[in-house]
């Protein structure tokens, strides 16, 4: 049963949709001052010539945040991960560390998550994203405050994905860091913005806090140049974040396709 709320709320969408279509409203490009960055959790590749394809592609990028795999981490000054992040300085690699305690994940022991996060700096990472990290996850304040301290001790800048923006607050961040956005547009090329019971006001408070937000639009399958035209616009427009990521299901590993950086730049008319 729909909420005069959420009527209101699909009523005002439907008007920001059709003023896309027909050119009402559309914002000037430099009211989206935002930057892409890549979530890469697909393999990289051992021979020479794909793994220069895809550091060449990957250089594109700002910031690429590299998913969580057991053989990058058994020797970390020699994994194919510490080549890739060493390739080019130019961009900055993030490291990948499930903080959940519920709803299947591991509950890692603090000392654990330690060790990860020394390895990803070992490697060379400038940063981690700390996934799973909201009260859905049976992620408590105090367990966010502790892994984010860590991670700061071992001069590591943060993205914390929570379902809850709001579990943030207050949870020790510091400029440089963020919050992970995870598909609050579209997920997986559905429209989720009435379906996922996301707190929309909350973003707000995000914002109002300096908290920099980092947003992700999925597709069902690697997203075309077409795709990210039209959901690159609308999720910036939605949740006036800085940095915007854009992949096929669960972010290469299926696929390792990885999206060009200049379609995302084209989307939102950025200088390149």
């Amino acid at each position: 049963m729909l909420t005069a709320y959420k009527v209101i709320r699909r009523i005002f969408w439907y008007g920001m949709d059709m003023g896309i279509v027909l050119g009402l409203g559309a914002p000037k490009p430099a009211a989206l001052p935002v930057r892409p960055f890549l979530i890469y959790y697909g393999w990289i590749p051992h021979r020479p010539s794909q793994f220069d394809h895809l550091a060449e592609t990957m250089v594109q990028y700002p910031v690429v945040i590299l998913g969580s795999h057991e053989e990058w981490s058994k020797d970390p000054d020699n994994s194919p991960a510490a080549t890739l992040i060493h390739r080019d300085r130019r961009t900055a690699f993030y490291g990948y560390v499930d903080i959940g305690v519920t709803h299947g994940q591991a509950d890692h022991t603090t000392e654990y998550l330690h060790a990860a996060l020394i390895e990803w700096r070992k490697m060379g990472a400038a940063g981690v994203l700390l996934d799973c990290a909201g009260p859905d996850y049976g992620v408590t304040r105090h367990r966010l405050k502790t892994v984010i301290a860590i991670a700061h001790h071992d001069g590591l800048r943060v993205r914390v994905n929570a379902f809850d923006p709001q579990a943030l607050c207050d949870a020790g961040l510091r400029p440089g860091d963020g919050w992970l956005a995870e598909n609050w547009v579209v997920a997986a090329g559905r429209d989720d913005r009435f379906t996922q019971g996301f707190d929309w006001p909350s973003v707000s408070v995000v914002l109002r806090h300096h908290i920099a937000v980092w947003m992700t639009a999925t597709d069902s399958r690697p997203p075309s140049w077409m795709w990210v035209q039209t959901w690159v616009p609308q999720t910036a427009r939605a949740l006036k974040g800085s940095w915007i990521a854009v992949g096929g299901p669960q972010y290469s590993s299926q696929s390792n396709s990885v999206v060009p950086a200049a379609w995302i730049i084209q989307a939102l008319h950025l200088p390149n």
